[in-house]
């Protein structure tokens, strides 16, 4: 499954992240790499998602959702 299909407050864990370049860096550097837990804090619909990793937040776009694979976190 990926980022783009889970629903508002719904906690993964990462398995993958394709996105390459420099915005994959920054994902990295956000927190988004495989093995983190992440918890989708809200829903925004054809826009992405906005996630919590630890502390922080932020919004990811819809395209770039789609770019990482995440399993139910258990």
């Amino acid at each position: 499954m990926d980022l783009a299909s889970c629903p508002a407050r719904t906690h993964v864990r990462i398995l993958a992240v394709d996105v390459p370049g420099a915005a994959g860096l920054r994902l990295r550097e956000l927190g988004l790499r495989p093995g983190a837990l992440v918890e989708v804090t809200h829903d925004v619909r054809a826009q992405g998602r906005v996630v919590a990793v630890g502390a922080e937040r932020f919004a990811v776009d819809r395209p770039t959702c789609r770019r990482i694979d995440v399993a139910l976190a258990a």
